[in-house]
């Protein structure tokens, strides 16, 4: 009749059973009686408060940080308990840590959506208090947050030349990050000078957007600008110095295409001969111009030319005789090798010498046997004599008009005189 346990009564939940026993010796059965048995120290389990959530972690939270703390609950209060956790994947076990003593979920890494190969992760946390356990999930989704693009590089320094509206200027070569690949818009603030630059809003390019001529005046060489980067949601901006060169795009051009000088057939080596000039648009070193007679001329050797245009005999010319003309053609080049040319030509005039008669010794001129003087007296005299008849013309006209008028006046006094009375005798 002895009584004995049939199983373990550690985890046993029941506070006590009453056993009814009876005796037989295969004839007769004794009435049963009755054995109460109480258990005494009986261990509850815990019990999580959820069995079963789900969690949103947000990416770019740092390693160590806090994600969730599961509760649970256990009618011995004095019961300690510990923690443990089965990953699935198992990867889990790289991003996320359970406290064995408290059960709080924290992060290991800094969680980047980007980086992470699964998006969601289960954790099937456990929690026991020696004797007895309850078990918990947990899932984990990783949500991706947008994050700002970023200027690795902030500062761009480019140099160009000046150029004409829609020309591309040197790429700059952004340095910039957006780890989530959003599509990114350029945008561009020069300040004063914002209006002569345009930038392309997907490559970030820069361009003129109208003529830039350093040659105007008040036109900027250096441009300093702002270039923003935009996901729409977040911006960062860098600066780029632009230094803008004066190109040699205006070539000299001589004030006039042809010139005439005049000069004795007699003139010494030295001798001023007259003055060309060249103007060049540009502004600068591009703008200074140079000019020397072009080598294959015929003339080369007999002239020289100096930097501000002055012509000189640099040899005699008494080869050649009066009524002759000699032709140079004069070039004007910038530093830049832009040139422009013009013809001179230069006039040896004849003087008229009287012949020697014999015995009177030199002749002079008069007044009308010179003929330049002719050229002029002549015509001088046909506009006088023309301006004495048009004086005479309108004179008479004029006297004319007056004797009409008169004769008009007298008229009318006649007709208005009373007539006579004659008396018959």
């Amino acid at each position: 009749g002895a009584i004995s346990f049939t199983r373990s009564v550690k985890t046993e939940l029941v506070a006590g059973y009453d056993l009814y026993i009876s005796v037989s010796d295969g004839r007769n059965v004794v009435a049963a009686r009755s054995l109460s048995v109480r258990i005494t120290g009986i261990n509850f389990p815990p019990h999580f408060q959820v069995p079963a959530q789900t969690l949103t972690v947000l990416e770019n939270i740092n390693s160590g940080s806090s994600i969730f703390q599961p509760t649970i609950t256990d009618e011995d209060l004095s019961d300690v308990h510990t923690f443990s956790v089965v990953y699935s994947p198992p990867d889990g076990a790289v991003y996320f840590g359970v406290d064995k003593s408290t059960g709080l979920i924290t992060s290991l890494v800094d969680i980047d959506y980007e980086t992470i190969p699964f998006k969601s992760f289960l954790l099937v946390i456990t929690g026991s208090d020696s004797l007895l356990e309850d078990t918990t999930n947990i899932t984990l989704n990783i949500q991706n947050v947008n994050e700002a693009p970023v200027f690795t590089k902030k500062f761009y320094s480019i140099t160009t030349s000046e150029n004409s509206g829609g020309t591309m200027i040197q790429n700059p070569y952004y340095q910039y990050t957006d780890v989530d690949g959003d599509t990114l818009k350029f945008s561009l603030d020069c300040g004063a000078d914002t209006g002569r630059l345009d930038i392309d809003s997907s490559t970030g390019l820069l361009s003129f957007s109208t003529d830039y001529d350093l040659d105007i005046v008040g036109t900027a060489s250096k441009i300093d600008c702002k270039v923003s980067i935009t996901d729409d949601e977040y911006t960062d901006m860098a600066y780029v110095n632009i230094t803008i060169l004066d190109d040699n795009d205006n070539s000299p051009v001589f004030i006039y295409s042809e010139y005439t000088f005049y000069i004795p057939v007699t003139s010494s080596v030295g001798s001023f001969v007259g003055q060309v000039q060249a103007i060049d648009k540009d502004i600068g070193n591009y703008g200074n111009v140079f000019y020397h007679i072009a080598l294959e001329d015929f003339n080369y050797g007999l002239f020289d030319v100096v930097q501000n245009g002055s012509i000189f005999v640099s040899e005699s010319l008494n080869r050649y005789t009066e009524g002759s003309t000699l032709n140079l053609t004069i070039y004007g080049v910038d530093t830049g090798g832009r040139d422009g040319l013009t013809i001179v030509y230069v006039v040896f005039p004849t003087t008229y010498v009287a012949p020697i008669t014999p015995g009177d010794g030199i002749e002079y001129l008069t007044f009308f046997r010179y003929s330049p003087n002719m050229a002029w007296f002549v015509p001088l005299m046909f506009i006088l004599f023309a301006t004495f008849c048009v004086a005479v013309h309108t004179l008479y006209k004029s006297n004319c008009s007056c004797l009409k008028k008169k004769e008009r006046s007298m008229r009318k006094k006649k007709r208005k005189r009373p007539m006579k009375s004659f008396q018959r005798y």
